[in-house]
C-alpha cells in the first residue's frame, strides 16, 4: 500500500504554527514511508474565504521544504480544490439518496441520519475513541442552496484522492466519527485515522492571531532556518523526536511514529525554537551560514561585507537564526555612537590609539587575540569603544573584522569625549 496523506487548509488566512505543525506531521509520515503528499484546498466556506491565501500557503510549504506531490492545481485527481469538485460531491450525495442512506429533506437540503449506537474511531495513536450516539445527531451534506457541506466534500474526496491516512489535530474527533459514518454509508473503506496535540496560544485557547500565533510567514521574516522550525514543530507533534538532537526532517521522519503522537493541548516553547536556531545553524558548513549573512546585508552596500562576514563567520556561534547573526555582524560594520563612557572605555581606547596603529591594516583573530592581551584593560570596555554593545561576536574576531582605519577612528572619538 502507497502511503497517501493529505493537508486540506481552509484558505481563509495565513498558515500558522498550528496549521504548519499539521502539514509537517503529514509529511514526516509521508517520507518515512515514501508515500505522497496531496494538497487539497477545503474551500466550501465562500464567507471566509481569503483573497492570496493559497498562494500564502503554497508559499510557506515550499519554505518548510514540503514537497507537494499534488494540488492545489495539478495531479491525477484535480482539481484539488472543493469549490471545483462539486459535481462529484453532489453525485456521492444522490447515490446516497438513491440507496436509501440519506433523505432529502422538503427545503431540498439532504442529510445522513444520526447514529444509531456509538461510534469507535480506531485511532493510530490513541487507540480506540468512542463517540456516543447521541453526539453524533444528523450529518447535513447538502445545504438546501444546493453546496455541499464540509464532512460530504471531505469524505468523498478522501475517497475519490485515496488518502490512506489522515492526521489532523484533536478538535476534528467528532468530525471523524460522522466521516466514518458517511463512509459506512457510503460502502467504502475509510482511511485510518491520527489525531495530533492542539497547538495553544498563551491564554491557553487555539492557537489564533488573538492567541499569538505568528504565521509561518512571521517566522520566515525573523530569521529562523525552515529546517530549524519543522524541527520545533515535530517535537510537538510526536514526543519521541525529542529525544533527537537538531536534525533535518528525512533524519526526524525516522523517528516519527504515527502511534506516539502527543495528546490533549501544547504550547510551542520559544526557548525551544531559540535552542533548535542555534544548533541547526551550527549544522550548517561555513560557505552556508556566509551566504545566508550575506544575503541578509546585502541592503547595506558595504565594500568589504564579503570580507567581514566571512572573518566573523567563526565567531556566530550564539546566533539563534540568520537575521540574529546579521544583526551581529550590523553590530560591528556600524559606526558606534558611544556618549556614555567611564574611565574603563577611556582607557580601552587610549590603549587601542597606541598598540593598534602600528600593526598592519588587517590582522586576523590570532593576532587580535595578542593584542588584546596587550592592552591591559577589560575586554569589556574594549567592546564598548568598538560596537558600544556589552556582549556579542568574540573580541579577536570583532578586531580582525575591522581595518586599522576603522579601529583607530572608533578609538579616537571615544578619546576626544569631554
Amino acid at each position: 500500500m502507497t502511503v497517501r496523506v493529505r493537508y486540506a487548509p481552509a484558505p481563509t488566512g495565513d498558515l500558522h504554527e498550528g496549521g504548519a505543525m499539521v502539514a509537517v506531521a503529514n509529511d514526516l509520515l509521508r517520507r518515512q514511508h515514501g508515500g505522497a503528499f496531496v494538497l487539497r484546498i477545503d474551500d466550501t466556506d465562500d464567507e471566509r474565504l481569503a483573497e492570496g491565501a493559497v498562494e500564502r500557503v503554497c508559499r510557506d510549504l515550499s519554505w518548510l521544504g514540503i514537497a507537494v506531490d499534488e494540488g492545489p492545481d495539478e495531479g491525477p485527481h484535480a482539481p484539488y480544490r472543493q469549490s471545483q469538485r462539486r459535481a462529484l460531491h453532489l453525485a456521492v450525495a444522490e447515490r446516497l439518496v438513491g440507496a436509501g442512506t440519506a433523505e432529502r429533506l422538503p427545503d431540498g437540503a439532504i442529510v445522513l441520519p444520526g447514529a444509531m449506537q456509538d461510534v469507535t474511531i480506531d485511532d493510530c495513536s490513541r487507540g480506540p475513541i468512542r463517540i456516543p450516539a447521541d453526539e453524533l445527531d444528523r450529518t447535513v451534506l447538502v445545504r438546501s442552496d444546493g453546496r455541499p457541506t464540509y464532512h460530504l466534500a471531505t469524505a468523498a474526496d478522501d475517497h475519490a484522492m485515496a488518502i490512506t491516512h489522515v492526521v489532523r489535530g484533536e478538535d476534528h474527533i467528532v468530525n471523524s466519527a460522522r466521516q466514518l459514518l458517511l463512509f459506512a454509508a457510503m460502502g467504502v473503506e475509510p482511511p485510518a485515522y491520527a489525531h495530533l496535540p492542539i497547538v495553544v496560544g498563551s491564554d491557553g485557547t487555539k492557537l489564533s492571531g488573538r492567541s499569538g500565533a505568528l504565521g509561518v510567514g512571521v517566522l520566515r521574516e525573523q530569521g529562523w532556518l525552515p529546517a530549524a522550525v519543522v524541527d520545533w514543530l515535530a517535537r510537538s507533534a510526536c514526543p519521541p523526536i525529542t529525544a533527537l538532537p537538531a536534525a533535518p526532517a528525512d533524519v526526524l521522519a525516522q523517528s516519527f511514529d504515527v502511534a506516539h503522537l502527543g495528546h490533549g493541548t501544547t504550547r510551542l516553547d520559544p526557548a525551544l525554537l531559540a535552542t533548535l536556531g542555534r544548533d541547526h545553524l551550527a549544522l550548517l558548513s561555513p560557505v552556508e551560514r556566509i551566504a545566508l549573512v550575506r544575503d541578509r546585508l546585502a541592503a547595506q552596500g558595504n565594500a568589504n561585507l564579503e570580507r567581514v562576514i566571512e572573518t566573523l563567520e567563526p565567531g556566530l556561534g550564539e546566533a539563534t537564526n540568520v537575521l540574529a547573526a546579521a544583526d551581529l555582524i550590523t553590530g560591528i560594520t556600524e559606526t558606534p555612537n558611544l556618549q556614555d563612557v567611564g574611565e574603563g572605555e577611556r582607557a580601552a581606547a587610549a590603549a587601542l590609539v597606541v598598540m593598534r596603529a602600528p600593526l598592519p591594516d588587517l590582522i586576523d583573530s590570532e593576532a587580535a587575540a595578542v593584542l588584546l592581551g596587550k592592552l591591559g584593560v577589560g575586554k569589556r570596555s574594549v567592546r564598548r569603544v568598538l560596537t558600544a554593545a556589552d556582549h556579542g561576536i568574540p573580541l579577536p574576531f570583532v578586531l580582525a573584522a575591522l581595518t586599522r582605519d576603522e579601529t583607530l577612528a572608533r578609538a579616537q572619538a571615544v578619546v576626544d569625549l569631554p
